[in-house]
């Protein structure tokens, strides 16, 4: 994850990922830069399904995966927008073994999704507008965490590859 800077930041080869062993392990990276977000999130998934598929990810962890990618994402595209500016979303991953780690870079307002995104998920009834992709999100990894650098957010999430039950379905 080398781009620092979402806009412009074009792929250096035809697969948004790249894979090489180093000593004993298998290094998988994924860069993808959306440059038109509302567009090209589509492509995005349809390219984190099949860095997840290099890889051999089982389903849970790939669903887990492409969730928390999609709510981000999502949350950028209708959020993260000022009017008139030109503005771009970064999404990385990286293998490490264990966990897989996204990190997603916008060029939005300040936003950190540590201080809203609930462990508690609101029951049925109880939805609200808002919230809800978060509180998934929260859920669905073992961390989170965000910070603020030179106009652009940060968000890092891990998820831990040997999770299969999330805590939104166990009510936690």
């Amino acid at each position: 994850m080398n781009c620092p800077v979402p806009p412009g930041c074009g792929l250096t080869s035809r697969l948004p990922y790249s894979m090489r062993r180093e000593k004993d392990a298998m290094i998988a990276k994924f860069d993808f830069a959306l440059n038109r977000p509302e567009e090209d999130q589509a492509e995005l998934l349809a390219a984190v399904e099949e860095f997840a598929d290099a890889l051999g990810l089982p389903p849970s962890v790939r669903y887990r995966l492409g969730l928390v990618i999609d709510e981000l994402v999502s949350n950028c595209i209708a959020h993260g927008a000022r009017p008139g500016e030109d503005r771009g979303i970064r999404v990385g991953i990286s293998d490490s073994g264990d966990d897989m780690t996204v990190e997603i870079v916008d060029s939005g307002p300040p936003f950190d999704p540590t201080a809203h995104a609930s462990r508690k998920c609101l029951q049925p009834g109880d939805v609200k507008i808002g919230g809800m992709g978060l509180c998934l999100v929260r859920n669905l990894a073992t961390r989170m965490e965000y910070s603020r650098f030179d106009g652009f957010n940060r968000t890092r999430i891990t998820i831990a590859k040997s999770i299969q039950e999330n805590a939104c379905t166990s009510g936690r």
